[in-house]
């Protein structure tokens, strides 16, 4: 398991468990829209040519779009937590007593004594009164260093490629006059993957999440074979 939470770039289970679960979805994400994208150019007629440079521009552009977008997430995310972090250093800073015992308040709202919320309190602030205070009051257990929001935006889009090269090269050595009907069998075996790994994640039915993939990559190709008979007309 240790060689999962180095690809997702994080220790812990929990940590890495979600960072799976995005990752799923980026590779979904890439797969499923190179499959619409080159299901529609296969319908039109393109060459071998143009679907390649079809296939290199959405796993471009996508994969870009797709590291951009997490980045942004990520970052803005990261620069919240570190607000609140800093709120709370500087009310520690001004009114450590006050603070304590809004740290009592909130352990006895919570159900325990006023005696043993005090010691919890205590003991806590200790160890680290900010991060006591930003776990209990924001749900926030630590700041995450800058770094990781390049980092998973990187990794962000290296899944997104990675979904949209299975069905671009699948389709691009497939026989030209059966390209639009073989190009369905690859890509939904590889959702069919996907979606069981995501179940196997969220401990979600299998069949469940196998058939939303499964449908969601076959209605995207068939939009994808509309517009494509739509332009070749």
């Amino acid at each position: 398991m240790s060689w999962l939470r180095r690809l997702f770039l994080t220790d812990d289970r929990a940590g890495w468990s979600e960072r799976a679960r995005e990752s799923i979805l980026d590779l979904n994400d890439g797969i499923v829209s190179a499959a619409g994208v080159a299901e529609g150019f296969t319908t039109a007629g393109a060459s071998t040519r143009a679907l390649v440079l079809a296939g290199a521009t959405v796993i471009v552009a996508g994969g870009s779009a797709a590291a951009a977008s997490r980045y942004s997430e990520e970052r803005t995310e990261w620069e919240m937590v570190r607000r609140l972090i800093e709120e709370e250093r500087a009310s520690l800073a001004a009114d450590p007593e006050g603070e304590l015992d809004e740290l009592t308040a909130i352990y006895e709202a919570k159900g325990l004594e006023t005696d043993l919320a005090r010691r919890v309190a205590v003991a806590l602030s200790a160890r680290d009164p900010v991060a006591a205070h930003a776990d209990a009051e924001h749900d926030v257990e630590r700041e995450a260093p800058a770094r990781a929001n390049v980092l998973h935006a990187l990794n962000a889009g290296l899944f997104y490629a990675l979904g949209a090269a299975v069905p671009l090269l699948t389709i691009r050595w497939l026989p030209a006059d059966e390209r639009i009907e073989l190009a369905f069998i690859p890509v939904l075996l590889a959702l069919a993957l996907t979606g069981w790994f995501a179940s196997w994640l969220t401990r979600l039915p299998a069949q469940r999440m196998v058939f939303r993939n499964l449908t969601l990559g076959a209605g995207t190709m068939a939009a994808g074979l509309v517009v494509g008979l739509v332009i070749g007309l």
